[in-house]
């Protein structure tokens, strides 16, 4: 099993318990290599991520990432994310022509399951396999595609590199980049999508249970999110109740696992494994939110819940796809 991160050094603590997790889950996978596309880890985090390799007897391989903006003639704009993030879309060249299947997988994880069924998902024809994120049409219009076209969270995917290869997908995703100046919705999940979406194969959501899932209800997720299509509640409570990966997205109501004063569900596996790692003694984050989303997550609570489900659709997907849409 081949499988990718890419992290900059101040997720590799995060990273490394994602790690320890997917170990844990898949001892029963003869082999698993590890590749880390390295945006500036120091030496210190790399000696704790080796140490993990070295515990499980797994192989890890350390890439470094170079100037993105030089390799897509552009200057890229990462907005709030690291420019690590954009790593992915030139793994075709990055990784050794011997590696033509992937499994890529965001820091931002727990893998609380096997990953045999994911990797042995049969790409024939497509360029990747993902999981639908909950989107509405104004964010799909962004990058180019229509109402009843499937969106994807870039974050867990895998990918058939081989087809990258032979259809020159970098070249492709570096258009893209450049068509948007530089700026693409949602950075390069928004690339992904842009280029990819219809030649990649719908997953089961329990392979990418997101921070969303947790927040609202089914119904209120719909109504929040405003999809033209999506799984179904029963699918979505299966994914609950029997996560292969969790995905801690970046939500307004929830804080990380990692962050002080995280109520989300499934922190108290996070800090298991945590505990199990080379970072067990590093004390949790702060929760550095602005004053602003404070106050919006006191508003949705403090208001009648149907009206802040109402105003949080209208900001998310209505307003942000036009301002992004203007920037």
């Amino acid at each position: 099993m081949n499988v990718v991160y890419a992290s900059d050094d101040n997720y590799a603590e995060i990273l490394g318990v994602s790690l320890i997790s997917l170990f844990e889950n898949n001892r029963e996978v003869p082999a698993i290599t590890v590749y880390i596309l390295d945006d500036k880890i120091s030496e210190k985090s790399k000696e704790k991520l080796n140490s993990i390799f070295a515990k499980y007897g797994r192989e890890g391989v350390f890439i470094p990432i170079p100037d993105l903006n030089q390799l897509a003639g552009i200057e890229i704009d990462s907005q709030r994310w690291s420019i690590s993030t954009f790593s992915r879309l030139f793994m075709a060249e990055l990784l050794e022509e011997s590696v033509e299947k992937i499994l890529y997988i965001d820091c931002d994880t727990l893998i609380e399951g096997s990953l045999e069924g994911l990797w042995n998902t049969d790409l024939q024809g497509y360029a990747a396999a993902g999981v639908l994120d909950c989107m509405s049409k104004g964010h799909k219009k962004n990058v180019g595609l229509a109402p009843d076209e499937p969106y994807f969270n870039a974050g867990i995917l895998l990918i058939n590199l081989k087809d990258w290869r032979e259809q020159g997908m970098q070249k492709k995703f570096i258009e893209f980049i450049v068509q948007y100046g530089g700026k693409t919705p949602y950075v390069d999940q928004g690339v992904i999508n842009g280029v990819l979406s219809s030649r990649i194969r719908v997953l089961p959501p329990d392979y990418n249970v997101m921070t969303v899932f947790y927040d609202f209800t089914y119904k209120n997720m719909l109504r929040y999110r405003k999809p033209n299509a999506y799984y179904s509640e029963e699918e979505i409570g299966q994914a609950l109740k029997s996560p292969v990966i969790v995905h801690f997205t970046s939500s307004f109501l929830s804080l990380r696992p990692w962050i002080q004063g995280s109520g989300h569900p499934q922190a108290a596996q996070w800090l298991r494994y945590k505990a199990l790692s080379p970072w067990k003694e590093i004390p949790m984050r702060e929760d550095r939110r602005g004053k602003l989303k404070r106050a919006y997550e006191r508003f949705y609570h403090i208001m009648p819940l149907g009206f802040s489900v109402w105003v949080s659709s209208l900001l998310h997907s209505t307003f942000l796809p036009i301002v992004q849409r203007h920037k």
